[in-house]
């Protein structure tokens, strides 16, 4: 337990003394799930500190008309949606299922104005991972000037996820993705089938999977 937690930016630079009397005091309940549970949908509140503490997820994002999708998968520790827990839309943005059995910690959230509240480290470490979410996301928009289609490609799903690590699957019809990116189709079919040949991904019928995300991004951007 104490490792898992530490493992997270939330709980770093806490001592083991600190994380004791948090445990002793704040309610925690723990749940099991199996492959292919559903654990949480998108447009469910978000309700509760999440951390999935053992054991690997998926989550999936959808494009507000529904025309693609990018799945990413998570592996443990690591928190669900903490930024969807405050301000004015307070549910899961993503889809969220177990990949294999994993274990998942709730923490209420009366507690994170309660008892952690009272730890200045916690508190400053929640900001500062909601913060840089926040303007690692407004500099994306701002520094998008690639000229080159791979470059695009690369922008285009690493700004619909979250970690650049793990296996992505991006589920979207080649017309599509041509018309967000403002390319001919024969162009993005011709720069995904270079990439594909450099190992950054492999194309199939309806969808892309990316296996390399961080070199995606390296080597294009």
């Amino acid at each position: 337990m104490y490792e898992s937690l530490l493992c997270l930016p939330y709980f770093q630079g806490m001592s083991k003394d600190d994380i004791t009397e948090i445990l002793g005091k704040v309610t925690l309940e723990f749940k099991r799930y199996g492959d292919g549970d559903v654990l949480f949908r998108h447009g469910e509140p978000c309700d509760k500190f999440i951390i999935v503490t053992q054991g690997k997820v998926t989550s999936t994002a959808f494009a507000p008309d529904k025309s693609y999708s990018i799945t990413e998968e998570l592996d443990s520790p690591v928190a669900i949606e903490p930024h969807s827990t405050f301000g004015y839309d307070t549910c899961f943005k993503k889809d969220y299922i177990a990949k294999g059995e994993c274990t998942i910690l709730y923490v209420e959230k009366q507690h994170l104005f309660g008892e952690l509240k009272k730890h200045d480290i916690f508190t400053m470490n929640l900001l500062n991972q909601v913060c840089r979410r926040a303007q690692q996301k407004e500099h994306e928009v701002w520094n998008y000037n690639h000229t080159s289609i791979a470059g695009k490609i690369a922008r285009f799903i690493a700004m619909r996820c979250d970690k650049p690590k793990g296996e992505k699957h991006i589920s979207i019809k080649m017309e599509r993705l041509a018309a967000l990116l403002g390319e001919t189709r024969l162009n993005i079919s011709k720069s995904l089938n270079e990439m594909q040949e450099a190992g950054y991904l492999t194309l199939h019928r309806g969808g892309i999977a990316v296996h390399n995300l961080s070199g995606m991004i390296r080597d294009f951007e």
